[in-house]
């Protein structure tokens, strides 16, 4: 074993030899359990003050990330790539996801799902974008107008 090692054995006998002696050995336990107690209750509490501000963040996202890919799948269709029929079937099922007029707002998970697939699809914008453009095969093939190649009518000279 390496010296590191077997020395920090050691100092954590003597931490725990020390905290014994302070709390006392009857009240160790008793300890250890309040502590842990009060380390879940201040998780729990910083959970509960997170996930109100997680709901705010989740649906500040989505939504921007909604227009980045907006104009991603414009300027998509601007350059011949697709992109329309995208943002359409995007804007009906974020609009079916997080669209609630006349009820309670929409819960978080509905707002994640929604940030997820705004993101793949500005992603796969992103990626229509980027892409070397495909070139298109050449008409007519070699160059010619139809017939025999180079031009020739293709009978016997």
């Amino acid at each position: 074993m390496r010296r590191e090692t077997i020395t920090m054995i050691w100092v954590g006998g003597a931490v725990l030899a020390v905290l014994l002696y302070v709390i006392g050995p009857d009240q160790f336990l008793n300890a250890c359990a309040r502590f842990f107690d009060a380390l879940d209750a201040a998780f729990r509490h910083l959970a509960f003050i997170l996930g109100a501000q997680a709901y705010n963040v989740a649906r500040a996202l989505a939504i921007a990330f909604y227009v980045v890919f907006g104009i991603l799948a414009f300027l998509s269709a601007q350059r011949g790539r697709g992109g329309i029929g995208g943002l359409i079937v995007m804007t009906i099922v974020l609009l079916l996801l997080v669209w609630r007029p006349y009820s309670d707002p929409a819960p978080i998970s509905h707002w994640i799902v929604a940030l997820a697939l705004v993101l793949v699809g500005a992603a796969t914008m992103t990626q229509r974008l980027t892409a070397v453009p495909r070139r298109p095969p050449p008409f007519p093939p070699n160059g010619t107008s139809g017939g025999a190649p180079n031009g020739t009518s293709g009978g016997a000279p």
